[in-house]
């Protein structure tokens, strides 16, 4: 998991109450994001990887690596499939 995430810089996005909730202008769709993928997309500075990134969850929250891993799997592929995110 050495790829750097990157935010695509066309989103608008903004912490609403604890939730992180992106629109892609182009598409037109919004997106809610729950704890652990708040964390994760304010950790996204386009010089983590993603490895770094797991290790600082890790530490922040108590839940088994594997577990924190898959989840983590299943939001990269929604946010990269909807152009919100780029590995690089």
């Amino acid at each position: 998991m050495e790829r750097i995430p990157k935010k695509n810089p066309d989103i608008i996005w903004k912490n609403v109450r604890g939730e992180i909730v992106l629109l892609n202008p182009v598409t037109g769709k919004y997106y809610g994001l729950n704890k652990v993928g708040c964390a994760f997309w304010e950790k996204i500075d386009g010089t983590k990887s993603l490895s770094d990134i797991s290790a600082l969850l890790l530490d922040e929250f108590n839940v088994e690596k594997e577990r924190l891993l898959k989840d983590l799997e299943a939001l990269i592929k929604t946010l990269t499939e909807n152009k919100l995110v780029t590995l690089d």
